[in-house]
């Protein structure tokens, strides 16, 4: 099976997230505004979007293009990738085997989709969070 998600404007959020989930079970996708991004560089709490709307109801960058999630897909260029396009703040994360949310960072943003999603699963995070 191919493990790819592509996304434009047009797509709910929701639906997103859900696909992503569908092809990296171990994985999450949460998109911010780019004001919830400087909160989260202080450290404060942040919120993500409303899934019921669609990235062009949230975008805040009118780049052109579209994303493409494949499994080759380094975490920090799909992060990279929202911001040039829409203009939105991406983490990539997942949920460890105790319940706890974790966002990536350092060596795990120079990972691929594939090799993180491999690693999580062998560490027995959760499967299938992605709401």
């Amino acid at each position: 099976m191919a493990r790819e998600v592509t996304t434009t404007g047009s797509k709910k959020l929701k639906t997103l997230k859900k696909e992503f989930n569908e092809h990296f079970p171990y994985l999450n996708i949460y998109i911010h505004s780019s004001e919830m991004a400087i909160k989260a560089k202080k450290g404060e709490r942040i919120s993500s979007l409303d899934i019921e709307k669609t990235l062009t109801e949230v975008r805040e960058k009118n780049g052109s293009g579209s994303i493409s999630f494949s499994g080759r897909k380094k975490v920090k260029t799909i992060e990279q990738e929202f911001n040039e396009i829409f203009g939105l703040y991406v983490q990539i994360c997942y949920t460890d085997s105790n319940g706890a949310r974790f966002y990536t960072m350092g060596s795990d943003d120079e990972k691929t989709l594939t090799e993180l999603n491999r690693d999580k699963e062998a560490a027995d995070c959760k499967k299938d969070m992605w709401n």
